[in-house]
């Protein structure tokens, strides 16, 4: 069982240790960092057999056990097929990326690449829904890093911040989610909660659930209308788009969507919300993707198609849907990852991306050629090809759902028009590139790149050809358990080339017949399409994204402007005004005026002077006329506070009271020079009285707070607990430290962090004013 946990770690400590590689072996980074993914292969390799039988394995860690809190990992045939496309897409990325031009810091390429393949297992592995949301998070983090890699470019940045901010807020929806059936089921645990799906969906809270996941999944999914990070994160090298945005982090919001399914479907809300979202996002991602000249930028959109149509057959939430929509999945990974890599390909041979520029590249580049056509027909659901067994599933799932109602013929519609845009864009990518009048300049210059660069997409092509032509092995093996683990055993007939006249059948056929008349005969509508106005609102989500951050910017410079303005009295009257209205008042309104019996000793002599005393020297740290003066006697204050903690039998806080005034007088002492000369201020009336009155106001807050804590009139004491059990659970006699170290061990962890940071924040301010 610990298998599952390897599978995850690998990729992880990978990612920690390449850019430990001592410089001798820099030169072959790309192969050392293969050694994760193919073992993660090989690893979930093992557990096919079983799986395909039917069978699941799950994995506990201890977390935290007093509060019975566990991470738990579970293979099942839909994790199984996620970890197989995450683990094996991810060895030819890598082997792909060692052709790659990427010159310059190669060590830290493979290691995000490697951080992320980690997240992405982690996702898909995990069985508790916390470690899934941490590991979700995880994708978004590494997905910024490897977007922002070329961190110089500007588009590079926007696109980075883009992909970050959307996908975190789908985040915080899925957290919300989590928690809203957590409430309603009381467990974290996904087979528990497959046990409580009739109580989820007849429960109040079941339509904000509901919501929660689909926006979670859609952010992440880039459905619409969150599609918008997806064509500028485009901005990344080729092979990370590939990577994420084809095969892997785009279908994390559809693994989410197929593992909710059987908890939160058989509901008319989720056939809309899902089914709509997806219908509504395959449709303008296609329109979109006829508009776009760039390579790369038209398969980001043909992307959000593709992933729009497996949204909307898990929307339908039939065997049938759930059938065709994980064949697809499973051939969109093959086919759009080779169709990535390829233009890849493209761009280092030819040097541009922009299709206008480009055309009869089939005679210097055959093989190329070839691999394209295989999988940009694939895509198009050409015969032969897995993109047409997957299109006819496609097809009949929507034909399935007429039963719904008198405006249920509309799927099966636009499920037709989708392909039938498919099939266009399709042509363009493949057609328009390689056919036609090659330019001057590159007619004779181009050749085919090296076969260790062609292997990658050769195998994703080959993949598309295999599948098409002998679909039944692998849909038994892989894809079957996968449908199986998500819409229960169902009896269909097995997948094969040909099942006679159906009405699928005819629906491809429009499909393909209409797309290639509209691309060989509508050449005027074609052209047009690029110039065509923004008019749909779905088009200008990015105007309104780009508005919305300008805003959020000229919102944070005018609160900037207003909270540190610089002039300190100004932010201390702030920050204690806060303190008193949001603090202060709630509190005192809740203990009602009303004190118990307070338990408070006699003064002794001693005692009243010292107090007098430390009065004394806060008045005149306020009244000093010099900086040192100033200086020595906050300092003196600070050791009356330490001699009253002695007094009072805390030597414990005594020394730590005693390090922090040496401390402080050094660092006061240093920068001595640099301080201004002291003045008096000349206040208002209305000036003096506001400050006194804080002042008081504040005294006053403390000196309440105080009493009610020794009255116990709000929450009784938990002073006798600490007693009775620091020697017992925390080993210790020194109450103190046992409660700082043990009972309050994460509050210290978390001190100790926020200190740690602050000293890389002044290293990283110290390193930047030296250069």
């Amino acid at each position: 069982m610990a298998l599952i946990l390897l599978i995850i770690l690998l990729p992880l400590l990978g990612s920690v240790l390449l850019p430990l590689l001592p410089r001798s072996l820099r030169g072959h980074v790309g192969r050392w960092a293969l050694l994760p993914p193919g073992v993660c292969f090989l690893l979930s390799l093992t557990y096919l057999p079983a799986i395909s039988r039917g069978d699941t394995f799950h994995y506990t860690l201890s977390w935290f056990p007093t509060l019975g809190i566990q991470v738990s990992f579970w293979i099942d045939g839909l994790s199984l097929l996620f970890a197989l496309l995450i683990s094996g897409i991810g060895v030819l990325i890598i082997w792909y990326s060692h052709y790659y031009s990427i010159e310059e810091h190669r060590p830290r390429f493979f290691a995000y690449l490697l951080f992320f393949m980690g997240a992405m297992l982690g996702v898909v592995l995990s069985s508790n829904l916390i470690a899934l949301f941490v590991f979700w998070e995880l994708t978004s983090i590494s997905s910024f890093l490897l977007i922002g890699f070329w961190h110089t470019q500007e588009a590079a940045v926007y696109g980075a911040r883009k992909s970050l901010l959307i996908t975190s807020l789908g985040g915080f929806a899925l957290l919300a989610g989590i928690v809203l059936l957590y409430e309603v089921t009381g467990t974290l645990e996904l087979p528990e909660l497959a046990q409580h799906a009739e109580a989820i969906r007849m429960s109040s809270l079941y339509p904000a659930i509901l919501g929660c996941i689909v926006i979670g999944a859609c952010a992440k999914s880039a459905q619409f209308p969150f599609h918008i990070w997806l064509p500028n994160a485009m901005a990344a090298p080729t092979p990370v788009s590939a990577y994420l945005h084809s095969a892997t982090m785009v279908k994390a919001g559809l693994f989410l969507i197929a593992r909710f399914l059987p908890l939160l479907s058989g509901t008319q809300a989720w056939m809309y919300a899902v089914s709509g979202i997806g219908m509504l996002t395959m449709l303008v991602g296609a329109a979109l993707a006829l508009q776009q000249y760039d390579l790369k930028a038209l398969l980001a959109y043909s992307t959000i198609s593709q992933l729009g149509l497996i949204m909307a057959l898990y929307g339908f939430g039939t065997a049938g849907g759930v059938r065709a929509a994980t064949f697809h999945l499973f051939n969109h990974a093959a086919f759009k990852g080779a169709l990535f890599l390829l233009v890849g390909i493209i761009e280092h041979v030819a040097g541009t991306r922009d299709r206008r520029a480009l055309g009869g590249l089939a005679r210097g580049l055959p093989v190329t050629a070839t691999l394209t056509g295989i999988a940009a027909l694939a895509m198009a659901g050409v015969p032969l090809l897995n993109g047409f067994l997957s299109k006819e599933l496609f097809y009949e799932a929507s034909l399935e759902m007429l039963v719904w109602g008198r405006w249920a013929w509309v799927l099966p519609e636009l499920a037709v028009v989708g392909s039938l845009l498919t099939v266009i864009y399709a042509l363009q990518i493949f057609h328009g590139v390689f056919f036609g009048q090659a330019p001057k300049e590159l007619a004779n210059a181009l050749h085919d790149p090296s076969a260790g660069m062609l292997l990658a997409p050769a195998i994703l092509a080959g993949m598309c050809l295999l599948m098409g032509v002998f679909p039944a092995p692998l849909e038994a093996l892989v894809l079957a358990p996968a449908v199986s683990s998500i819409a229960g055993q169902d009896a269909w007939q097995p997948l094969a080339i040909w099942h006679g006249f159906t009405g699928p059948v005819l629906m491809s056929a429009v499909a393909l017949v209409g797309g290639a008349c509209l691309y060989g005969y509508a050449r005027p509508l074609r052209q047009a399409m690029p110039s065509m106005p923004v008019r749909w609102p779905g088009l200008s989500i990015d105007a309104l994204y780009d508005r919305g951050m300008a805003a959020l910017d000229r919102t944070g410079l005018f609160l900037m402007g207003f909270l540190q303005s610089g002039y300190l009295r100004w932010s201390l009257m702030l920050l204690l005004s806060v303190l008193i209205l949001s603090f202060g008042v709630p509190f005192i309104a809740k203990a009602g005026g009303a004190l118990g019996p307070l338990d408070l000793g006699s003064v002794e002599p001693f005692e009243a002077v010292l107090i007098a005393l430390l009065m004394a020297g806060a008045v005149a740290v306020a009244w000093a006329r010099q900086p040192l003066m100033a200086v020595l006697t906050l300092g003196l204050v600070g050791l009356l506070v330490s001699l009253l903690f002695v007094l009072l039998q805390a030597p414990d806080l005594a020394l730590t009271q005693l390090l922090i005034e040496t401390t402080s007088l050094i660092l006061f002492l240093l920068v001595l020079r640099f301080l201004p000369p002291f003045g008096r201020e000349a206040l208002s009336r209305w000036g003096r009285c506001r400050d006194l009155g804080i002042a008081i106001a504040v005294g006053g807050l403390v000196v309440v707070l105080l009493l009610v804590a020794n009255s116990e009139s709000l929450y009784p004491s938990i002073a006798h607990y600490f007693l009775e059990q620091s020697l017992t659970l925390g080993g210790g006699r020194n109450m103190v430290n046992v409660i700082v170290v043990d009972f309050r061990g994460y509050d210290t962890m978390g001190e100790i962090t926020v200190l740690s940071i602050a000293a890389i924040g002044v290293y990283a301010l110290i390193k930047l004013k030296r250069g």
